[in-house]
C-alpha cells in the first residue's frame, strides 16, 4: 500500500546549501524557523510539516491550533502539543523526533525512515521510499485522446512531454495512464 500525500499550492523549490526565506504553506503546518521570520533549510521545514501531518493523521486533530494566527504563532513557537492517550509509544517517541523546535536537531528523513513506527510490518525489510514506475512518454494512443478530447495541438502535447514540464497537459496524460489495451476495452467513442 503506497499513499501518497501532496499538496504543492504554495510551494518552494530547494537547492542544498542554499537557505530559502519565502513563508510558504498553510500556518498550522508551519515550522517555528518560518514563524520568526529566520532563512531555513527546505527539509527541516517538511520533517516538521510531516510531523504535523502525522500527528493530525494519528490523531484527528492539529498539535497546533489557534482562534487567530497570532495564537497559533505563540503555540507552535512554545512547541508544547498533547499526546492523545490511545497513541502507541512508539508513534509517540516518532513525532518528538518530528516536532522539534530546533531545527538542526530535527530528525532527518533517512533516518525516519528507518524508525521502528514506521517499520511496522517491515521487520524483515527495510522501508524504502516509492519510486514511481518508468513512464512512457511516446504513447501514442493517450497523445491522440489529449489532442481529441482536451483541444490541444499537437506540437503543445510533444513539447509539455518531451520537456516534462509536468503542466495540466503532463497530468492529463499520466491521468490517462492505465495500460492502453484496457483502455481499448473502454467505450470511449
Amino acid at each position: 500500500l503506497n499513499i501518497k500525500i501532496a499538496d504543492f499550492g504554495f510551494s518552494n523549490e530547494f537547492t542544498p546549501g542554499n537557505k530559502l526565506d519565502t513563508f510558504c504553506g498553510s500556518p498550522p503546518y508551519a515550522a517555528p524557523e518560518l514563524f520568526q521570520g529566520k532563512k531555513y533549510d527546505g527539509p527541516e521545514v517538511d520533517v516538521w510539516s510531516l510531523g504535523v501531518i502525522l500527528y493530525t493523521l494519528v490523531s484527528g486533530s492539529l498539535p497546533f491550533d489557534g482562534q487567530n494566527l497570532k495564537e497559533l504563532r505563540e503555540r507552535v513557537l512554545r512547541g508544547k502539543y498533547r499526546i492523545p492517550f490511545y497513541m502507541s509509544t512508539d508513534c509517540e517517541s516518532l513525532l518528538k523526533r518530528f516536532l522539534v523546535l530546533n531545527p538542526t536537531r530535527r530528525a532527518a528523513l533517512e533516518s525516519i525512515m528507518k524508525d521502528k513506527w514506521m517499520n511496522i510490518n517491515y521487520e524483515n525489510d527495510e522501508l524504502k521510499p516509492y519510486e514511481e514506475p518508468s513512464q512512457d512518454f511516446n504513447d501514442n494512443f493517450r497523445i491522440e485522446i489529449i489532442i481529441r478530447d482536451g483541444n490541444y495541438i499537437r506540437e503543445q502535447v510533444l513539447e509539455s512531454l518531451t520537456s516534462r514540464k509536468y503542466d495540466d497537459v503532463m497530468a492529463y496524460y499520466l491521468l490517462l495512464g492505465i495500460r492502453t489495451n484496457e483502455v481499448l476495452s473502454i467505450d470511449l467513442f
